[in-house]
């Protein structure tokens, strides 16, 4: 599934940015406004889970597949969403924080124990600058080049049956390195835009890799005002010692953009 999703993913998000670039070189310009500008978007990721992970000593690694529809939207603790962006001239920086807290439940077969329940809490927060290759009164192609970090805690608590209850944690933190592409190009003459990204990073420093990319189809209210609409696809792939998280989050991501 993990496979499957990824390779149909990269088709369409390779096609929107080659969209994005052909689009914009038609209209580039080489003297963007000298100005402080920035950009504030919280969204909602609303992403399922699927692939292997082997976070508690002691037990074997195990397959996980998390649905957004049936599982996310019923378990989240809590979650926060937020990109920001400081841009002068062609130079810049950005900033992406995402925050999720996560619960599952479910019974156990046989006496033992009467039930677990894991709790995974993640943060991914990305800072880097970005240089404007190609720039025009609506549409935008960045370069980047930054950090990723990521923190992941998991606890596992199973209660008591006819053994007593335990209950396991773990965490782990590491940062990858991280380049790519960003962009936006209007859809004619109308308030109807197409955005997108795509970066890769870790290279062994890290993780061993990582990959991130994201579709989105908005419509521009006012100046400074935009709602987005789209898909998101993370895939990383860490182990370190006993620790292993070979994950893929995937869904759709609604946004709201303001720039000032």
């Amino acid at each position: 599934m993990k496979e499957s999703l990824g390779k149909g993913l990269r088709c369409v998000v390779y096609g929107v940015l080659c969209t994005l670039i052909w689009g914009l070189s038609a209209y580039a310009q080489s003297d963007p406004a000298d100005k402080w500008e920035f950009h504030l978007a919280p969204y909602s990721w609303l992403a399922g889970q699927a692939g292997t992970v082997a976070t508690l000593p002691g037990l074997p690694a195990a397959d996980i597949e998390v649905d957004f529809w049936d599982d996310v939207l019923g378990n989240i603790n809590g979650a926060l969403m937020l990109v920001g962006e400081a841009r002068k001239g062609r130079y810049g920086v950005v900033m992406d924080i995402v925050y999720t807290d996560i619960e599952s439940k479910d019974s156990t077969p046989g006496p033992l124990f009467s039930s677990i329940k894991l709790n995974n809490t993640m943060w991914i927060v990305s800072a880097g600058g970005f240089y404007r290759l190609v720039e025009q009164q609506r549409g935008f192609l960045d370069l980047i080049g930054g950090v990723r970090y990521w923190s992941v805690d998991t606890e596992l608590t199973i209660r008591a049956g006819l053994l007593p209850g335990r209950k396991l944690s773990e965490q782990e933190d590491w940062v990858d390195p991280l380049v790519g592409l960003k962009g936006l190009v209007p859809i004619g003459n109308s308030k109807f835009f197409v955005s997108g990204a795509v970066v890769i990073g870790g290279f062994d420093v890290g993780s061993e890799f990582m990959w991130d990319a994201s579709i989105n189809f908005g419509y521009q209210w006012t100046k400074g005002f935009a709602t987005t609409l789209g898909y998101r696809y993370l895939d990383v792939d860490y182990e370190h010692g006993d620790f292993l998280y070979d994950v893929a989050q995937q869904g759709p991501v609604l946004g709201l953009s303001f720039r000032f």
